[in-house]
């Protein structure tokens, strides 16, 4: 069922709304894309890995197929350049692949065995073996800062289908042109692999009732955010006050704090100031691991730190924000932000874009003002100026969760470093050092997740191999016959699944 509501693009380097009209979809076009996703579900939970495996290289492959036609069209939708698309295309391409070797190599399926013994006394010990399955329908939520690695067939989209989950997208307002092409490219892989259509389906509009009635419906069975705090709290709160409460994997805001230690500081405070300034600025800081807090102990090289750092954001060239909202919302809490006493500002006075911003303050001015730490989304960070390494470690304890922390230091900063280092693991999903946090590597090992409010859910990441554990829940089988287990149970074990046999 197609609705006759449409609404276009808006370019938002020229505000201007750009050719193509897409559907306005409903709660009608919810139910049924659930409904269809569900009667599916099943069928699609016992394909092979190899199956799925063939799949998930199909659909990057027709994303290749399409790489000009998708470039083209998100950079008009994002203003991001093309190289910055054409590197987040290959990172989605490569995330399928991985999924794709994830889900051969079988670990994801946590294949258990617990031995039998019958002369056990005072009761005999069953055979109990244990596998992970597929939740079932899961919705994704395309994210605004990444329209192709966050979005459509980004990874969420491939870490469900590789669990076995059928998946409906709600699509991100902000680039529907690019998302309607790379559906059609996992419409493709789909009909060239023999599944049903049903396995994946688009949602679009611009409404947030579409969004809550995904959420809602009872065949969706866990979902998948990236955004803002508050439209991400609001679904988990919606996903939680259902009939049948599901798994909300959000990711939602971070600091991403930095604690740059004395020596560190002394020997490289010119490349430090330098780094932090593109890694602030990078993607116009519409990237969820900006730095937006740096701490440094006051003193002679912070101080030529800072200078340089001041001057960087003077000189900074303006950068067009992903929509008009986005923008807005930047200029607004900035300017509030700057309306607030403890904070000096230092901010780039662009001909065009939105200017970069640099707020300072004493650690006990951030001390008194919590809210500093709340994330605002764009080119804009606090530096924090400690009078002790005594007073890092104390700021240290008053931290939100967040997807990073990161530490600079030499081998004559470590005895601070390893007193630092436990208190950050108690905030972040990722530790950094003496690197910088924007950029997450796709692989075995990535925690791209943290403490509320970095993510809803602390134990799960959204990047890298174990992403697809989100997606599972583990069954027990007691005492089935052989012939009846699931094949990774089965003892011949045809699908060379490596296994846990009595704890070994």
């Amino acid at each position: 069922m197609e609705t006759t509501i449409k609404f276009a693009a808006i370019n938002p380097a020229t505000e201007q709304e750009l050719t193509g009209q897409f559907p306005q979809h409903n709660e009608q076009n919810v139910d049924l894309a659930a409904a269809a996703a569900n009667e599916v579900a099943k069928a699609y939970r016992q394909t092979t890995p190899q199956q799925r495996h063939d799949l998930l290289h199909a659909i990057a492959d027709s994303l290749e197929e399409a790489r000009e036609t998708i470039v083209a069209r998100a950079k008009l939708e994002s203003a991001l350049p093309e190289a910055r698309l054409n590197g987040e295309l290959s990172r989605t391409t490569a995330q399928l692949r991985l999924f794709a070797s994830v889900v051969m190599g079988g670990l994801w399926q946590e294949a258990v065995f617990d031995s039998a013994n019958p002369q056990r006394e005072p009761l005999p010990k069953p055979d109990i073996r244990r596998q992970n399955i597929a939740l079932g329908p899961v919705a994704v939520f395309g994210a605004s800062n990444f329209p192709l690695a966050f979005s459509t067939a980004g990874g969420d989209t491939a870490s469900a289908l590789a669990a076995g989950c059928p998946v409906v997208v709600k699509g991100h307002p902000a680039h529907p042109g690019t998302s309607d092409i790379v559906a059609k490219c996992i419409a493709k892989a789909l009909k060239n692999q023999a599944l049903p259509q049903a396995i994946f389906t688009l949602l679009q509009g611009t409404s947030h009732e579409l969004g809550q009635a995904v959420v809602k419906h009872p065949m969706i069975k866990a979902v998948g955010f990236t955004g803002s705090i508050h439209g991400g709290r609001a679904l988990f709160d919606l996903a939680q006050q259902r009939p049948e409460p599901i798994p909300f994997f959000g990711e939602l805001g971070a600091s991403n704090p930095v604690f740059i230690l004395p020596g560190r500081m002394k020997n490289q405070h010119q490349t430090l100031a330098e780094e932090y300034l593109l890694s602030m600025n990078m993607g116009c800081g519409q990237f969820c691991t900006k730095p937006a807090v740096v701490f440094v102990e006051k003193g002679e090289n912070s101080s030529q730190f800072l200078n340089a750092v001041r001057q960087g954001i003077e000189n900074h060239q303006g950068q067009t924000m992903l929509t008009s909202g986005i923008k807005r919302n930047y200029l607004e809490q900035s300017e509030k932000r700057a309306q607030q006493k403890g904070l000096s500002l230092t901010q780039s006075t662009p001909d065009q874009g939105v200017p970069s911003k640099l707020f300072e303050t004493t650690s006990e001015a951030w001390r008194n003002n919590p809210q500093w730490q709340e994330e605002i989304f764009g080119p804009q960070s606090v530096v924090v100026i400690c009078e002790t390494g005594e007073e890092m470690i104390a700021l240290s304890q008053e931290l939100a969760g967040s997807l990073t922390a990161t530490i600079h230091a030499d081998e004559a900063d470590y005895p601070l470093a390893k007193r630092l280092l436990p208190e950050l693991e108690e905030v972040a999903g990722r530790i950094v050092f003496n690197a910088w946090p924007t950029g997450v590597e796709v692989s075995y090992a990535m925690v791209h997740g943290g403490p509320y409010p970095a993510s809803t859910m602390p134990a799960s990441t959204s990047v890298g191999a174990e992403a697809i554990k989100r997606w599972l829940r583990p069954v027990a089988y007691q005492s089935v016959p052989d012939a009846l287990l699931p094949t990774s149970l089965q003892q011949a074990n045809p699908l060379n699944v490596r296994r846990s046999v009595d704890g070994k």
